[in-house]
């Protein structure tokens, strides 16, 4: 998972192009919490999601890669997302091919994720000396 999330130049982008984040989720086909969750590096943007984002800020998709921690400069793809790194794809997936899981299903693995954080710290809370 992408875990240099640019927020400033994201945000800095919708400004100038007088979005909003809800516009990027619309543009996007994501709903606004989707959105944030890619804000807060909780979820990374998929391949079609890039492009339409790119579309809408006026940049290359590889930019949008790139500031959203899916790509490291010197793996910038030269042409088209379908030749992408390995992060725009799930494994044994072929190039340019669609995401392994649904939405729904990433949407359950985050819920599991945060009620294990939370029993987590509720065990940590119970260990700690007060």
């Amino acid at each position: 998972m992408g875990i240099f999330f640019d927020q400033d130049w994201f945000d800095a982008r919708l400004r100038a192009a007088g979005l909003s984040r809800g516009s990027m989720a619309q543009a996007a086909g994501m709903t606004f919490d989707e959105v944030e969750m890619v804000f807060a590096d909780r979820r990374e943007l998929d391949a079609s999601e890039i492009r339409a984002i790119a579309r809408i800020l006026a940049v290359e998709p590889q930019e949008v890669a790139l500031r959203s921690g899916l790509a490291e400069p010197d793996e910038r793809p030269a042409g088209s997302l379908s030749e992408a790194p390995s992060a725009f794809r799930t494994p044994g997936s072929a190039p340019g091919a669609g995401p392994g899981m649904s939405r729904e299903v990433i949407a359950g693995l985050h819920e599991r994720l945060d009620r294990l954080e939370r029993m987590l710290e509720v065990v940590l809370q119970k260990l700690s000396p007060p």
